[in-house]
């Protein structure tokens, strides 16, 4: 079918693994973009991304789902900070050089440079390159206009030190523009990033989720080209290097997902003993809506109600086994509000409940796509691959879900 063959030649673009993304994503973006170029039919819009890499670039563009903020949790910056003193400590030669990759649309560089400036490092004393596939991101970091949906870390006391409020927008300051410099690139390019030197740092965070095995190894293999040897690799909270072919290993009392390369012989026999080890964490079984509980109790009769409400209430009925009026509330919310992972995690499991594992797959992905630290989520895709038969799958997502457990435990 065209549409998987679309699917196929994103994957070939970009590395995106339909399995884990779903392909009612990956479909709604393929429409979206269909609908732009006023085509009909997949067969002749395969026929366009094919003819037309402009085209290509939109349809990748259009599957992106932007979710970042800036300070977007504080250890990984607090690590960062820590390796530059060290970087300056030794006394080296020329500035720390760090790259965020991917940078989306800036939030991760700036607050990369927002630390370095305010403890006290010169301009000379650092350089920040931030790349990233899709070129409105890139146009946007350049802007550096955001609105309130990018400011979301707990402390939130740099805004006024570091952005201009213009209307319902604020705006980056000059000193942290110049401190980044943004380039559209593709990580998966085996030219990647040549001729640019090698980096102290490299933050690669909530990348490698959405990629299969082969593709993780390939994006290893440049993450080491590009590190330094005695340099730092930051993943995200939900990744890990089990596909890196041994070149990283993780820095097993670091709570901001450090992974340094294997070959540095800096590396702890305790840290070498932890990763030798082969736990595989699998949970009881749960009821099907066990853990499906509203966070709040629902409005009381005759009062206005929120969208929010109503999720609310799709959560209650679903407990109450009523389960075709909340999944109709999910759709519509859904419909209204994309980016809830919440309203697709219901929906989930709803539809596995009504024993359509095609569909209950598909938006659970999405769940996770949305918040890669949906435990819920993780936990359910796991028993639904094991009673599929795909057992290497069920480890994946176990193990996924076990790191994110084991993190909220220590917050």
């Amino acid at each position: 079918m065209s549409r998987e063959r679309i699917a196929l030649r994103l994957k070939k673009a970009m590395g995106l693994h339909s399995p884990t993304v779903g392909m009612v994503t990956i479909t709604n973006a393929i429409d979206r973009r269909m609908r732009a170029c006023n085509i009909d039919s997949y067969d002749k819009y395969l026929s366009q991304i094919s003819s037309n890499s402009d085209e290509m670039k939109e349809l990748i563009e259009a599957v992106i789902i932007p979710e970042t903020w800036f300070f977007r949790e504080n250890q990984p910056y607090e690590y960062l900070l820590k390796h530059c003193h060290e970087i300056k400590r030794r006394n080296s030669s020329g500035p720390v050089r760090i790259l965020s990759a991917p940078c989306s649309t800036g939030e991760e560089p700036y607050s990369i440079a927002m630390t370095l400036i305010d403890n006290g490092f010169n301009p000379d004393e650092y350089l920040i390159d931030a790349i990233d596939i899709g070129e409105n991101h890139i146009e946007r970091a350049h802007e550096g206009l955001y609105r309130q949906h990018s400011f979301r870390s707990n402390d939130l006391s740099f805004v006024e030190r570091h952005f201009i409020k213009e209307d319902v927008y604020y705006r980056i300051s000059q000193r942290v523009k110049d401190a980044v410099s943004f380039q559209c690139a593709n990580i998966l390019d085996e030219k990647f990033n040549r001729g640019y030197g090698i980096y102290d740092i490299i933050f690669c965070r909530n990348l490698l989720i959405y990629f299969d095995k082969e593709t993780q190894q390939q994006v290893f293999a440049t993450l080491d080209r590009l590190l330094k040897n005695d340099g730092i690799l930051i993943l995200g909270h939900a990744e890990t290097v089990q596909y890196s072919d041994n070149l990283f290993t993780p820095v097993m009392d670091a709570k901001a997902y450090i992974h340094i390369k294997s070959s540095n012989q800096q590396v702890t026999a305790r840290t070498r003993s932890v990763k030798d080890k082969k736990t595989i964490h699998k949970p009881a079984t749960p009821r099907a809506f066990a853990d499906v509980k509203p966070k709040s109790k629902p409005p009381a009769q005759g009062k206005p109600t929120t969208a929010d409400d109503e999720l609310e209430s799709a959560f209650i009925l679903a407990n109450e086994g009523a389960l075709d009026k909340a999944l109709d509330i999910c759709v519509r919310f859904i419909a209204n509000e994309p980016l809830s992972s919440r309203a697709h995690y219901l929906a989930g499991i709803i539809y596995d409940s009504k024993g359509d594992a095609v569909d209950a797959s598909k938006y659970l992905r999405k769940a996770i796509y949305l918040d890669p630290n949906h435990h819920e989520a993780l936990i359910h895709l796991s028993l639904m691959a094991e009673q599929s038969g795909d057992s290497e799958e069920a480890t994946r997502l176990r193990d996924r879900a076990q790191r994110v457990q084991e993190r909220s435990a220590k917050i």
